[in-house]
């Protein structure tokens, strides 16, 4: 039977899914596709075996998952991986209006609010456009293709992508792979890696989106490992994780590594 993964529908991770076409099969998997609060759901109950997750949903469970080595989206400087936008001649952005389908998005709004302002703002929940957002909050939180958009309409933004690279000098990790230590096998998690490449290298740089996804990289290098490590380290200093998460990395050629503190 063939393993049941997840990706995400969200543009700037599509190159990571070439050899992934949901739904249905492709190679050894079963491949759906969803925002990755719903996918961390549904792998937390075993209905799926690995799934492209946020951080933050990896961190939250940590002790239940690895994280496949090769592979992420992550956004560098001049990447509009997540803004805010907000309302014309606003001085300050006293309320934010943020989808729950952007977990480790909202806690970077939180985290720069913090470290930069003193505080974050106040949450509101919403679904819909972010025009829909900006209408219930002072600013909207725009991820992914919203924040691509908003940026190419010049609207009025706060890039928080960019005051992350800005204040760390790391790229900011928007998705990882996450699956159970004994789900997936060596030639299962190569599959993907593979995907990874070929997805990579089939990005056009002369397209709509291609100078869009070349903004982002794909490699969990040593800059995006230690930009998790210090998500995870600043979102535990102010209380907003119980704890210090591992990376537990899982290799193309093996099974479980050991942990990275």
């Amino acid at each position: 039977m063939p393993k049941r993964i997840g990706v995400s529908t969200s543009l700037f991770a599509s190159p990571l899914f070439s050899r992934l076409r949901p739904p249905g099969p492709c190679g050894p998997f079963l491949v759906s596709a969803d925002v990755p609060a719903a996918l961390a759901i549904k792998l937390r109950e075993k209905s799926l075996d690995a799934a492209f997750l946020s951080p933050i949903d990896y961190a939250r469970e940590y002790q239940m998952y690895g994280i496949m080595s090769d592979c992420c989206a992550a956004a560098g400087a001049g990447a509009p991986g997540a803004v805010i936008m907000f309302r014309d001649q606003l001085r300050s952005v006293r309320s934010l209006a943020v989808s729950p389908a952007s977990a480790s998005e909202i806690i970077l709004a939180d985290l720069i609010f913090r470290e930069q302002f003193g505080g974050p703002p106040s949450l509101i929940p919403f679904l819909g456009t972010p025009e829909d957002g900006l209408a219930k909050a002072d600013g909207v939180l725009c991820v992914g293709d919203d924040a691509l958009r908003i940026r190419n309409e010049g609207r009025p933004l706060f890039d928080l992508t960019g005051e992350w690279v800005a204040g760390t000098d790391l790229p900011f990790v928007h998705g990882i792979w996450v699956s159970r230590p004994e789900a997936l096998t060596g030639a299962e998690i190569r599959f993907l890696g593979e995907s990874r490449d070929e997805g990579v290298a089939a990005i056009p740089a002369d397209s709509a989106h291609g100078p869009y996804l070349s903004s982002f990289t794909y490699t969990l290098d040593d800059s995006a490992t230690a930009s998790l490590s210090e998500f995870f380290r600043l979102a535990y200093y102010h209380g907003i994780l119980a704890d210090l998460p591992d990376l537990r990395l899982l290799f193309r050629d093996s099974t479980a590594a050991p942990a990275v503190n």
